[in-house]
């Protein structure tokens, strides 16, 4: 592949930069840096100077100066200046700094590639960019996520929202997840093209990267579509919820609840369960016991005010309270939540049998753990790992005796 060529006899002093300059699409600049202009710094020293808005005339003198060095700069040398001057927006000057390296025998990494690929489609010129990512499958490199988002970055710009949208899909199929930057380029394509993103992209886009564990995305997508004017719904602020309750980062969970309260929206059955999750599960052990019993306290209060919003719990809910009752100690008033869910006409399951089960026997009622055991295999339920766990350190330090193990058979 022959990308933009320069005539050989430009490899002289000087000349290369001349012709680089008089390209019609190139504007020069007398402009010259202290550090860049003197001659006694190597060009190690000059790429470490911090070289921000290089002109167009030093980078060339610079490049220049990398071509005469012996041993020749490393890849890495080349990349580093390639991305400086792609910084300042000069692609045309890159792509034939690009073009002589690869004429005086350095090969191209994928990063060098990578930023070909950018200035082609700065350029528009999609083409000449699809061909740089033949090269790079053609020379046994893996296209990243970098340089297949520049590509969908180019393909937007250029109004080609469709086929963006196919390399999307191509990025699932090779197992490269989109990331952040990947989907707000398509979002931005979207809306430079008259397709206006709604809250239902915005909540599946944030409900894939919670489901990811990356929540600091979906919290990034949510502030982006507040900007875009696109309001929120429960779905969004929900799948948000649980991945900061999963997260331990119940503070912003907390907020996120608040700022839904204010918007006026009622959450659902599946926010409230985060919450309650998150509020009984959170265990601030550098902290006094008090801190438990205020947030399962706090778990109370919004499970018991869950029917005045009219929310109904489920079994999940009534599982996650019992399970902040009994840490927090008071068993009569999760076996009184308990019998409270079987009168509404809610089956407990097994995690909901287990919890009580552990915590009465912890509490020495080794009765009350019987006859909760019983109701439990009545169910067709059994002893989990941790209840097991819990009967087994009983066993050997002699709070319980061996037949207790025939109740769980």
């Amino acid at each position: 592949m022959r990308l933009i060529p320069l005539n050989r006899r430009f490899h002289e002093t000087g000349t290369l930069r001349n012709a680089l300059l008089h390209r019609p699409f190139v504007f020069f600049s007398c402009a010259f840096s202290s550090a860049l202009s003197d001659p006694n710094l190597s060009y190690e020293e000059r790429l470490r100077s911090g070289l921000v808005d290089i002109k167009k005339d030093d980078a060339v003198d610079l490049f220049q100066s990398m071509l005469r060095s012996l041993p020749l700069p490393s890849i890495i040398d080349f990349s580093r200046l390639f991305s400086l001057v792609a910084k300042t927006k000069e692609y045309d000057i890159v792509l034939a700094l690009c073009n002589q390296m690869e004429l005086k025998g350095i090969a191209h990494d994928l990063y060098t590639l990578s930023i070909m690929i950018n200035c082609f489609c700065r350029r528009g010129k999609l083409g000449f960019a699809f061909s740089v990512l033949g090269k790079i499958m053609k020379l046994g490199y893996e296209p990243n996520i970098v340089t297949l988002s520049t590509l969908i970055n180019g393909l937007c710009l250029e109004g080609k929202v469709s086929e963006a949208v196919a390399l999307v899909d191509r990025m699932v199929e090779l197992e490269l997840r989109p990331n952040l930057i990947t989907l707000s380029t398509l979002i931005n394509g979207l809306c430079l093209n008259g397709i206006k993103a709604d809250v239902i992209t915005y909540s599946s886009l944030i409900g894939g990267f919670c489901n990811a564990g990356k929540w600091d995305d979906g919290a990034q997508l949510l502030k982006d579509m507040i900007t875009r004017k696109i309001t929120p719904d429960v779905i969004t602020f929900s799948s948000l919820i649980d991945s900061f309750v999963k997260e331990g980062k119940l503070l912003e969970a907390k907020e996120l609840y608040n700022e839904m309260i204010i918007r006026g929206m009622d959450p659902d059955t599946i926010t409230y369960n985060s919450l309650l999750d998150g509020l009984c599960k959170e265990n601030h052990l550098d902290e006094a016991n008090q801190m438990l019993n205020l947030m399962v306290d706090e778990a109370w209060d919004l499970f018991s005010g869950l029917p005045h919003k009219g929310v109904k719990p489920d079994v999940k809910a009534y599982t996650i309270m019992i399970s902040g009752l009994c840490k927090k100690g008071s068993l009569s008033e999760a076996d009184q939540l308990f019998r409270k869910m079987k009168a509404d006409g809610y089956a407990p399951n097994d995690c909901t049998y287990n919890t009580l089960i552990r915590a009465h026997l912890r509490g020495g009622d080794v009765i009350k753990s019987v006859e909760l055991i019983e109701e439990m295999k009545r169910c067709g339920f059994c002893a989990d790992a941790s209840t097991l766990k819990v009967v087994f350190d009983m066993l050997s330090d002699g709070r319980l005796e061996k037949s207790f193990l025939d109740m769980l058979s």
